[in-house]
């Protein structure tokens, strides 16, 4: 009985734990993050965001978190109209191609595809497209004519 509850508890410990590191991580991840320089990082396939984060479902929350805090300079909100897949013109493929036989996706984790979202803004209903490379990590950076804004407390 008493390793029972034992058991629990320190289930209890490491799921509350888990969630603390994982989401304090997230909101530090995406503080005082630098603008880019580069007019084209994020907007061409060829300069993407690099939002990898784990395993792909996480990198897929994780930039989805990071675009719905996206804002235009003049705090206008990016809405969602669009996502697509396409192809990411720096995949270079490996000299051995090794793929689950179940999926056919690539084992080395790179398939060498990038997540194209196109947003309207709220006011001015302007059409913004980014890319997003949830594969590959790299330094994140705010695409020009952008702001991040955390959620208010």
């Amino acid at each position: 009985m008493k390793i029972k509850k034992f058991v629990g508890t320190l289930s209890l410990f490491i799921l509350t734990l888990t969630f603390w590191a994982t989401s304090s991580f997230g909101q530090k991840r995406f503080e005082n993050l630098p603008l880019s320089k580069d007019s084209s990082y994020g907007y061409s396939a060829e300069s993407p965001i690099l939002l990898k984060r784990g395993n792909p479902k996480r990198s897929i929350q994780n930039s989805k978190m990071f675009l719905s805090r996206l804002r235009t300079d003049d705090n206008q909100t990016l809405n969602i109209i669009a996502i697509a897949t396409v192809i990411s013109p720096n995949h270079k493929e490996p000299k051995i191609k090794l793929t689950n036989r179940y999926t056919g996706m690539p084992l080395n984790g790179d398939p060498g595809i990038l997540d194209k979202y196109i947003f309207v803004t709220s006011r001015t209903k302007d059409t913004i497209g980014l890319y997003v490379d949830i594969y590959n990590k790299g330094d994140i950076k705010i695409p020009l004519g952008l702001k991040y804004k955390e959620p208010e407390k």
